[in-house]
């Protein structure tokens, strides 16, 4: 039986060695808890998505059972088995997945089609959070990767421990959910935990680590830098025909996404311009999921090829034609759209909302024709049309972030206590909001849920705050909602024509009741935003500001009640809880209550100041001094990011060109052209040698081992054609003296660097006097 000797043991067991260095223990320890950093990157990451959609505690949950069971079996199994249970693990989570979406693990050939085409679109750049059932995609993706990669940790097995959670990790960096800190502290934990498995293992020599980080550092650089986005929506990534700090660039800031900002300007420039039977809110994007600062949009898009579906009760057709007065990435259109036609249907896509987008951004000049499905039923329909929701209903449209506080349910079931039905709670709610919050552009974004902040908290908000708060209120209530963005009717400048301006962008909710579909409801007290969004076109005008105005709006009143919307021709899509009895399916009304477009006076009460001038509330106005200051820490930052990759990236190549030895050949290079004199002869006079050695090793072959350097020189000789130059004897003879003899003098050892320095520069084959 063989033993190991006494080091040998103590390299194994101790952690600090009698010299006091750090043993191979302290390494091992190191490295594990490097791969568990790496995979609480990724998980952190998968947590973050479980906090909107829920489920964070059965991910935690998951997690913890899979380094359990991987400490358990990591010595009881083998690594092969190990990865097939790995494979099991994802392959059951993936059949929940599948049959959650509906789709179910029978049909196996669809079921691969669901799962890969959910992999390419994630891969390709879909955040998790605008799947539809992302958090059972995030519970059925973890299990595999936590599993094998602890597994083969504990097991001593660090390199290829990294690679599960490193796949990982990249995956989340492709769909654009991991960020550059958690893609930084992941990608050097995984790193780490590689270097001090070799440490361990070679009791402190690295012979590997130069390429590790030559190709992590690879995989950082190309995460960060390259977007890789070949599929997916066309929808521009903002919304284009705006500035970033107005209204219009916040809640329309990317294709798929609504961003609660803080104070906004408005824009008075004309949008688009509509002819329609009758007055509207136009629609642009519909929202479903609340991460509770931003709304997402989740799903993907189809292109348009056909009519869509129409609302489930009774509808009016109401015809629409749009033209772009500047670029657009939306298409407005009244709720809800049911066919498109023009030139740009070829250019349409469809939201598994039904909203219309372009896949390309609309440019000045474009028109579309747009025929939208309206529902018109009553107060009492709508009081009787019960809580028999379908189940893509309350799946996707009753969620709310994890944490939501005791305060605001209490808040909300106190408002709502009189209420009976969903649309008595709707119509509360959207009474209350209006009538104890005061309308504002100039607001500070609270931290934390915004629709908590803005109930309990704040006294005065814009749409954004307003619509926000009510559907995060009636789904709290168990009532399904959505958050809708787009634009008020605008100013009606002849029978059938809308003027629609950056002024009208708005935001509004749409709850919906059985039988009937989408009701659109609008908490925002109307005569306060009216009037300071009126203030601002009428002091663009009065600077001469161009594209204010069309050739018909220019000589229009805006306040003229009585020419902007004639009786009949208001919106009746807008739903006023306490006094419209008109309402009308996904489409604001606007009938005779606060929210009217016709921008009648609001009768309900109108708390807190009316909004100040916009003119002193731009994100970026830098009249106060302050403009510069915002744009200088706007490009640090940016330039902290670029240094932050720059660095990672020279890492990377340093240690590229050392695994290379290319600075090792450069200096070989270097020296064979040019040898510095140094204070020894007999060292100056070996190193000639050695470069003379190079050269001929280059020309002819290289010196065996059991040849002398003169034996080496008379071999070649013999076996060259053409002899060897004889000024070589010299340089051997320099170097035998240095070596073997007495030593060379200066004179001596100069000599032979400078006919080293002719060898090389004729390069011996070709030049200089050979030896026959």
């Amino acid at each position: 039986m063989s033993t190991k000797s006494n080091s040998q043991t103590d390299e194994r067991t101790i952690e600090i060695t009698p010299d006091g260095s750090i043993g191979p223990g302290t390494f091992r320890l190191l490295a594990l808890c490097c791969v568990l950093l790496l995979t609480a990157s990724y998980v952190s990451v998968l947590r973050d998505v479980t906090r909107v959609v829920g489920g964070t505690e059965t991910l935690l949950a998951l997690v913890g059972a899979m380094l359990v069971a991987a400490t358990v079996l990591a010595w009881a199994i083998r690594p092969r088995t190990a990865t097939v249970i790995a494979l099991a693990a994802a392959a059951l989570g993936f059949a929940y997945y599948l049959e959650s979406s509906g789709l179910g693990v029978g049909v196996l050939l669809s079921a691969s089609d669901v799962l890969l085409s959910d992999a390419v679109a994630l891969a390709t750049g879909l955040p998790l959070l605008r799947m539809v059932d992302a958090g059972v995609w995030t519970l059925a993706f973890v299990p595999a990767p936590v599993f094998l990669s602890w597994y083969l940790a504990v097991r001593g097995r660090y390199a290829l421990g990294v690679v599960p959670g490193g796949i990982a990790l990249l995956f989340l960096v492709l769909t654009g959910d991991a960020g550059t800190v958690l893609t930084l502290v992941g990608t050097l934990a995984a790193v780490s935990a590689v270097g001090c498995g070799e440490l361990e293992r070679r009791g402190g020599s690295i012979a590997q680590t130069d390429l590790l980080a030559a190709l992590f550092a690879l995989i950082i650089v190309l995460s960060l830098t390259v977007t890789v986005v070949p599929g997916g929506s066309g929808t521009p990534g903002r919304f284009a025909g705006t500035e970033a700090g107005t209204l219009e660039g916040t809640i329309d800031h990317a294709s798929d996404r609504s961003m609660i900002g803080g104070s906004v300007d408005l824009s008075p420039e004309v949008r688009f311009t509509v002819e329609a039977e009758q007055a509207s809110y136009w629609r642009t994007g519909v929202y479903d999921r609340f991460t509770g600062d931003e709304w997402v949009r989740t799903g993907d898009r189809d292109g348009y090829s056909g009519p869509i579906a129409s609302p489930p009760g009774e509808s009016e057709r109401v015809e629409q034609l749009v033209t772009a007065e500047t670029t657009l990435g939306v298409m407005p259109a009244a709720p809800q759209p049911v066919t498109v036609d023009g030139d740009l249907t070829q250019h349409t896509e469809v939201s598994t909302h039904g909203q219309i987008h372009p896949s390309d951004p609309i440019v000045e000049g474009d028109t579309y024709a747009v025929e939208s499905a309206v529902i018109d039923p009553d107060a009492d329909e709508l009081r009787t049309a019960g809580t028999n929701y379908p189940d893509p209903i309350t799946d996707r449209y009753l969620q709310t972030p994890e944490g939501v506080s005791s305060e605001f349910e209490a808040r909300t079931a106190e408002i709502t206590a009189d209420a009976d039905t969903p649309y008595e709670k709707a119509a509360a709610i959207e009474d209350y909001l209006r009538s104890t919050k005061g309308y504002s552009l100039e607001v500070d974004r609270p931290n934390g849920n915004v629709a908590e902040a803005f109930l309990l908290e704040m006294d005065e908000g814009y749409c954004v705050y307003f619509a926000t708060t009510m559907a995060q209120m009636l789904r709290a209530e168990d009532v399904p909602v959505r958050y809708v963005t787009g634009y008020t009717s605008g100013q009606q400048v002849d029978d059938d024509e809308y003027v629609v301006r950056g002024t009208d962008a708005h935001a509004w909710v749409e709850v919906y009741f059985p039988d009937h579909g989408w009701v659109a409801f609008d908490p925002t007290p109307s005569g306060p935003r009216d009037a300071a969004h009126d203030e601002r076109v009428e002091q663009a005008r009065e600077d001469g500001s161009e594209d204010v105005d069309t050739d018909s709006s220019d000589d229009v009143p805006l306040s003229d009640e009585e020419a902007r919307n004639e009786p009949g021709e208001e919106p009746t899509n807008i739903v006023d809880g306490n006094e419209s009895e008109d309402w009308n399916d996904s489409e604001p009304d606007t009938g005779d209550g606060p929210d009217n477009d016709t921008r009648e006076n609001d009768t309900s009460p109108e708390p807190g100041p009316a909004e100040p001038d916009a003119d002193n509330g731009s994100a970026t106005d830098g009249e106060d001094g302050d403009g510069w200051l915002a744009a200088l820490v706007e490009r640090v930052s940016i330039s902290r990011e670029a240094a932050t990759v720059a660095l990672v990236a020279l890492t990377g190549l340093v240690a590229g060109v050392h695994r290379t030895g290319a600075v090792a050949r450069l200096r070989r290079t270097v020296g064979l052209y040019w040898q510095r004199r140094s204070d020894d002869p007999d060292r100056d006079a070996e190193r000639a040698y050695r470069r003379l050695e190079r050269l001929l090793d280059a020309a002819y072959r290289p010196r065996e081992r059991s040849e002398s350097a003169r034996g080496y020189l008379e071999a070649l000789a013999e076996e060259a054609d053409e002899g060897v130059d004889t000024r070589t004897k010299t340089v051997v003879e320099r170097y035998e003296r240095a070596v073997y003899g007495g030593g060379v003098d200066r004179e001596g050892a100069d000599e032979a660097m400078a006919i080293v320095d002719e060898l090389a520069r004729e390069r011996l084959p070709g030049g200089g006097q050979r030896e026959n």
